[in-house]
């Protein structure tokens, strides 16, 4: 063989090789990752220890803020939370949020959109705080519209007092 057929097969091996190779590595738990790299340059702030704390892609889809029983009262294990989430709109203003308010089924109908709705302007006064604009913000409530009916334990009451962060709002 000679020296051009050599280059040709060593050519055709490098690029069915880079064929192979996947480019989307977020689903692959690779803590370097595209998303996870990312995530990391989108929050440089420090946690209240003062290290940096590192976020990865996996954080940036955590979207659920949960809250105490009958209390629309955001607690402050969420800070880091909603940075992490205000950083990325403040660096994508194209981007919007809905912020969707729930309650857990007991108290009557109205009374939980209400408070549904309370608990949804808590965290959108919150992003507000960290600088993004109610443009980018939506809070609507759907009280206890969606709350596990056929659970009727505490655990499944927790889980439904909560605020959903939805992207994708036009």
């Amino acid at each position: 063989m000679n020296s051009n057929t050599w280059k040709i097969l060593g050519l055709a091996l490098v690029l069915s090789a880079c064929k192979s190779t996947p480019t989307d590595l977020s689903h692959t738990g690779n803590p370097t990752s595209k998303q996870e790299i990312a995530a990391e340059h989108a929050v440089s702030d420090a946690d209240d220890s003062g290290r940096a704390y590192k976020i990865y892609g996996a954080y940036l889809s955590n979207r659920q803020v949960y809250f105490d029983y009958d209390s629309d009262t955001l607690n402050p294990k969420y800070k880091n939370l909603i940075a992490v989430h205000a950083k990325y709109l403040l660096n994508h203003p194209q981007s919007k949020i809905s912020l969707q308010g729930h309650s857990d089924e007991r108290g009557k109908g109205d009374y939980n959109k209400d408070l549904g709705l309370r608990r949804a302007v808590a965290v959108r006064n919150a992003f507000n705080a960290q600088g993004v604009k109610n443009a980018q913000l939506e809070a609507i409530s759907y009280g206890n519209e969606f709350a596990s009916r056929d659970c009727p334990d505490e655990h499944c009451h927790k889980i439904d007092r909560r605020v959903d962060i939805n992207y994708g709002v036009k």
